[in-house]
């Protein structure tokens, strides 16, 4: 029997809502934690969710590794800058409000599109398949960990032995590897992570030709770099490839006068050049090791999904940013949000990355997801602040002669950037759930035997709970010690034996210890069931669902709790209020409606070319009518306030008026 989408449990209309409310429940919990780590919280919730509403027993039999990639696919889009974007779509100037939708969109198709390819992925590959992929994608986490760690060792280095005042915040455009204020090196820490699996499932078979090939291009390229030197040339190919990411006849709002150029941030790294002397030697290092794996590696276990990514990363970084602000330079470069982050270049080389592998390796169905819910997704992206434009309208400060009149002083002084937040995470979660839908009703059934290297099954949920838990919810200790309502000292003594510890510490040793504990649980639990783990795999992904869900509310209604006010009613308490209707959702939809045992899957393929034909006449129209229609409602006025009221374009663009200086603060 073979069924359209809509008659799929996963197609009902309170499926689609559970989902999206997941999705939005964990992107309001995101707000205040930030950046990739937050993006998974409601990575996790929506694919646990569409997982288990699927009626798809075998998918539900996975729902561990839905868990583990949709958090990782929806931790991509947290590096991207994007309430910049949302600002241009608001400006009252009209090349930068048509640009900042369009804008819009991509940035939400972009976070939208690695989601639903995160969240596909294990509803696609084969149990085995997926189960050795874990092996390179330990390897590529593993070195981005290592990473991670030494952010702080390092820029405590810089400042001891450079003698410059560096931190992960308003100064990190001081540090010698600052680069367009992108992850470049979490990037290349993958990169090189994968590269270190190749060898070790090599067995590292052809390691001579490693150190051969490396030194040899390293000399080679120091070689070259001497010569060039020597014939005078190599200065002028260094003034041919750097420009500033600023404009030298601007002027200063703050003193009225130009502003000095040696200040001037380029497009290349500080590192280049203090120590211009190595570039040939580097360049030829690098050149040489690629030339190792291009000739040896093998590949094997999908690690070349992982390769293409961390790849595709580098090298779109590379050709737009860096390469491609050369020729824009008049333009602000060819950066989409100036002075803003230039991840977004990156990520787009991670989706042409996996989109690539998908399409070449039998994995198309993934590419077909992330397109789609990127497509869906963006344009939610957009609409949502198009639609909180307008519901701004009764008395908006700008736009009412003498201001805000008093009956509309509560309305307008809302939290309006939860409001949007929550709705884009609303507007994702909509698009999980309808590409899910769609792929339970045209993907064949998945074995889930022999279920061998179970370990995997651990390692997702102990990943999800202890350490996505854990890079999030740290992040409260300093709310609780520091600023001005200090809730928690920041040293304790231990009672009895009186050991003074950090606050930080006191919670380590707690968090630490519950996950041992548990995980030693879930080992116990794969050689005697322990009863209060459910016998079926939909009560497993429950349990899963409940306890992440309510780790994450609860910890959010704390990180808030020092500093609550009427304000953070439509946070928390909205998070709170959704998260009781999520928990009775989540326990009564799942058993209602499952597969007929003679189900067949539609026999229709999914067609990226066809896809994108249909929808960008869509995406073009959708966002030229909502660009318009701003304009001519807001006339001459921003949508916001003047002082998030950003331009990228003309005299008045931030990144000519406003640079980031060598000197000055981050922003």
């Amino acid at each position: 029997m073979s069924l359209s989408w809509r008659s799929m449990p996963g197609g009902r209309a309170a499926a689609v809502f559970l989902v999206a409310l997941s999705l939005s429940i964990g992107w309001g919990i995101r707000g205040n934690f930030g950046h990739e780590a937050g993006a998974m919280m409601p990575g996790a919730l929506a694919a646990i969710a569409a997982c288990l509403l699927s009626g798809r027993e075998d998918w539900r039999a996975r729902v561990p590794y839905f868990a583990l990639f949709g958090a990782l696919g929806w931790a991509f889009g947290g590096s991207i800058a994007y309430m910049y974007c949302i600002s241009f779509a608001g400006s009252e100037h009209w090349p930068t409000a048509v640009y900042g939708f369009f804008l819009t969109f991509y940035t939400g198709f972009l976070w939208a599109g690695m989601g639903g390819a995160g969240t596909a992925l294990p509803a696609v590959m084969d149990r085995r398949r997926l189960a050795d992929f874990f092996i390179p994608l330990c390897f590529a986490l593993f070195a981005v960990g290592l990473h991670a760690l030494s952010e702080e060792p390092l820029n405590d280095w810089v400042q001891r032995n450079l003698s410059v005042g560096v931190d992960s915040t308003w100064n990190r455009h001081r540090h010698p590897l600052y680069w367009l204020d992108a992850d470049w090196r979490p990037a290349l820490a993958a990169l090189l992570g994968v590269c270190a699996f190749d060898l070790w499932d090599r067995r590292f078979k052809g390691w001579p030709a490693l150190l051969g090939l490396g030194a040899g291009g390293a000399l080679l390229g120091w070689l070259v770099q001497a010569g060039l030197d020597k014939a005078g040339l190599a200065a002028g190919i260094a003034r041919a490839l750097t420009v500033p990411l600023a404009d030298a006849a601007a002027v200063n709002p703050d003193t009225g006068q130009l502003f000095d150029t040696s200040q001037f941030l380029t497009n290349w790294p500080q590192i280049a050049f203090d120590y211009p002397q190595y570039i040939g030697l580097a360049l030829g290092l690098i050149a040489g090791v690629k030339l190792y794996f291009f000739k040896y590696g093998a590949w094997r276990r999908d690690s070349g999904l992982l390769l293409y990514m961390s790849a595709g990363w580098l090298a779109a970084f590379i050709l737009m940013p860096v390469l491609g602000s050369i020729l824009l330079q008049p333009w602000g470069g060819f950066r989409l949000m100036p002075p803003r982050s230039d991840d977004w270049a990156g990520i787009t080389g991670v989706f042409v990355g996996m989109t690539i592998y998908c399409l070449r390796h039998g994995l198309a169905p993934v590419a077909w997801a992330a397109s789609l819910t990127g497509i869906i997704g963006g344009i939610g992206f957009a609409l949502v602040p198009f639609v909180r434009s307008l519901v701004r309208l009764p008395g908006h400060r700008l736009l009412t002669p003498g201001g805000t009149p008093p009956e509309w002083a509560h309305y307008q002084s809302a939290n309006w950037h939860s409001i949007l937040e929550q709705s884009q995470g609303f507007c994702h979660g909509v698009a999980i759930a309808v590409v899910l839908a769609l792929l339970a009703a045209r993907l064949p059934r998945q074995e889930n035997t022999p279920r061998d290297k179970r370990w995997t099954e651990i390692f997702s949920v102990a990943f999800l709970l202890f350490l996505i838990g854990w890079l999030n919810v740290v992040k409260n200790v300093s709310e609780w010690t520091g600023g001005g309502n200090k809730i928690v000292p920041e040293m304790m003594k231990a009672p009895l034996i009186g050991i003074e510890l950090g606050a930080l510490t006191w919670f380590n040793l707690a968090w630490f210890a519950a996950a041992i504990a548990v995980t030693a649980l879930m080992v116990l639990h794969l050689r005697r069931r322990i009863e209060v783990v459910p016998a079926s795999w939909t009560g497993k992904g429950q349990l899963l669902y409940l306890a992440f869900l309510w780790m994450v509310v609860v910890a959010n209604h704390e990180r808030a709790l020092p500093n609550f006010s009427e304000g953070r009613l439509v946070t928390e308490w909205v998070i709170l209020m959704n998260a009781a209707l999520a928990t009775f959702l989540i326990c009564r939809l799942p058993g209602a409606r499952s597969l007929a045992t003679d189900w067949q899957p539609q026999e229709k393929p999914l067609l990226l070319r066809s896809l994108w034909a249909r929808a960008l006449p869509v995406v073009i129209v959708g966002m030229l009518f909502m660009a318009i229609t701003t304009r001519m409602i807001y006339r001459e006025h921003p949508t916001d306030h003047p002082s998030v009221n950003h331009k990228r374009f003309g005299e008045e663009a931030h990144w000519r008026i406003k640079p980031i200086l060598k000197g000055g603060t981050h922003r």
